[in-house]
């Protein structure tokens, strides 16, 4: 419940601290007094986007601070547990909210930061509100399948539902790219083919051959200067008369007569052997290499026009190098059996597609029953409540259609197969149409009251909180609302803005709200009545502003009669 609520700065407010009580809480008050102004601040608790308007003329800042005591069920303490805040050991949340012109404001929860869609999720968990205009929602078939739903306590099996469907689009979107990609398969199954064959067909399986071929090219394009340079050296190294060699076979046979006649000389005829030997070695390589070296101009051509395939293949593909080149044909090869096991890879999918929907539809289905089945007993109970609230020759209905496909097959949304319109035939003899049709306003207030008694005892949303609820209703239906009020109160904390005397004085804990006039001032205040306090503002409620000892006495009779028996 709503243990305590303060308010500083906010609009008309300067600084407000409402204590609530369990059971019915009522607050009311003269027009204009600022009741809306408390419903704007809790809503603001609520995770309802801020304005600064509200913010007080000349305060920096607007606050708003409740204390809940709160029981943690499973669903609470995992929705805490999922967004890192804290389990309170006491029970008691303490909610704030800050309102700055200048700079962000805040939202804390026992004193740790949350963001506003945060705050709107954790008192979902608490509070149920609903505005004077709220009724205009039950002009909505999404919020009356919604309504139904909850009713029907069908989370879990619309979370299951939800996933069945989410697995089935997967699949769905899959195939639908497959199929069109079936659209262009066999052009691009060519394209892979033709790539393919084009790559082999050059049998390049050397990753040395375009760089050995390179140099072939040179030393054919080189082979005069090759050749002359080679016939020079081989001269040079000749054994004939003058050449190199024949002269330091002379030298080194002067060396040899020396080092007889010497011994010191011994040691250079041997170095001087060596380097003969040497160069003699050189001279044959020469000589090998001269003769080997041919130029065939047909082998040029042969190697230029091998080099050409080789750079014309990596141009066409945009690639360099036989690496390159291979990965590129890996890849084709792995398109192209792709490509081959497409028509294969559809019929699969379309097979698990269609035994998806199937299942999914089966599914629809049984959601569908569960919901009709629950529509029975809220019809039921949405007909009691509205004869005790003065329609009793009223009649409430939940129509069921289905969107269907061309098939003929159900169409299925992540929420079923159904498409749901409340039905009201508020005077006997009308036939039943759809509540945005048919329904006035006061119409409209009785059928939320209904609708929100019966969720009350399916939900566990502890507290609930009525705007003037009331409107467009009085006399008798005032009391029966009163009493549904008081019903609804010894489950679950009710807070009601009324303007009813009737409704009033069915309060455990009445509060008044008032503007005064302070220093030329005006400001909204909230006192909590006593026994006679209840009685006076009863009797204005009653007559208006001037009260009378008629609705004096009307005012005490209703506070004895119904504040103690409900």
């Amino acid at each position: 419940m709503i243990q305590e609520l303060k308010i500083s700065q906010y609009a008309l407010i300067e600084t407000v601290n409402v204590k609530f009580a369990p059971g019915l809480n009522v607050l009311s008050g003269e027009t204009g007094a600022g009741k809306s102004i408390l419903i704007g601040a809790l809503g603001l608790l609520l995770g309802n986007k801020a304005d600064v308007e509200v913010i007080r003329t000349g305060a920096e800042e607007a606050q708003v601070t409740a204390t809940f005591g709160v029981e943690i069920s499973a669903e609470l303490k995992d929705w805490l547990d999922e967004n890192q805040l804290a389990v309170p050991e006491d029970e008691a949340l303490l909610i704030r909210r800050v309102v700055r012109p200048q700079r962000r404001g805040g939202s804390f929860v026992s004193g740790q930061s949350v963001t506003r869609l945060q705050l709107e999720g954790l008192t979902s968990f608490l509070v149920d509100l609903h505005g004077q205009h709220e009724h205009q929602s039950l002009f909505s078939s999404d919020q009356h399948r919604r309504l139904l739903d909850r009713f029907a306590d069908l989370d879990g099996d619309l979370k299951s539902f939800g996933l069945d469907f989410q697995e089935l689009s997967v699949a769905q979107k899959r195939l639908d790219d497959l199929v069109l990609a079936e659209a262009t398969r066999e052009s691009d199954f060519k394209i892979a083919e033709q790539m393919i064959a084009e790559i082999e067909k050059i049998k390049w399986t050397d990753p040395e051959e375009e760089d050995s071929l390179k140099k072939q090219r040179v030393q054919m394009e080189q082979y005069g200067k090759l050749n002359a340079l080679l016939t020079e050296v081989e001269d040079s190294l000749s054994d004939r008369r003058g050449s190199a060699l024949g002269q330091l076979r002379t030298g080194l046979s002067a060396l040899g007569s020396l080092s007889l006649l010497d011994e010191r000389w011994l040691a250079e005829e041997q170095r001087f052997a060596g380097a003969l030997l040497e160069l003699e070695d050189i001279a044959d390589g020469v000589h090998r290499s001269h003769r080997e070296l041919q130029f065939r101009p047909e082998q040029l051509e042969v190697t230029q026009d091998r080099l050409s395939v080789l750079h014309s293949i990596q141009k066409k593909y945009n690639v360099s190098g036989w690496a390159n080149l291979q990965t590129l044909l890996h890849q084709a090869q792995s398109r192209r059996d792709e490509l081959q096991s497409l028509s294969t890879e559809i019929d699969s999918l379309r097979r698990t597609v269609d035994e998806q929907e199937k299942a999914l539809i089966a599914s629809a289905i049984r959601l569908s029953e569960k919901r009709q089945a629950a529509a029975k007993r809220l019809e039921s109970g949405v007909k009691t409540i509205l004869s005790d609230l003065g329609m009793p020759g009223s009649q409430f209905s939940v129509g069921f259609g289905r969107r269907l496909g061309e098939s003929g097959k159900p169409i299925c949304t992540p929420t079923g197969i159904d498409q749901l319109d409340f039905l009201l035939s508020a005077n006997p003899g009308e036939p039943l149409r759809p509540l945005r049709e048919t329904a006035s306003g006061g119409e409209l207030s009785r059928v939320m009251l209904a609708l929100k008694t019966l969720l009350s005892e399916a939900d566990k949303i502890p507290i609930l909180i009525f705007d003037e609820i009331d409107t467009g209703i009085g006399g008798d239906i005032g009391l029966a609302l009163g009493k549904y009020l008081k019903r609804l109160s010894t489950s679950k904390q009710v807070l009601c803005i009324t303007h009813l005397a009737s409704v009033a004085s069915f309060a455990d804990h009445h509060l008044k709200v008032e503007k005064v006039l302070e220093e030329g001032r005006s400001t909204t205040n909230v006192v909590a009545l006593d026994r006679e306090q209840r009685v006076r503002e009863l009797a204005r409620m009653l007559s208006g502003s001037a009260v009378t000892e008629a609705s004096l006495e009307h005012a005490r009779a209703l506070v004895e009669r119904h504040a103690a028996k409900g």
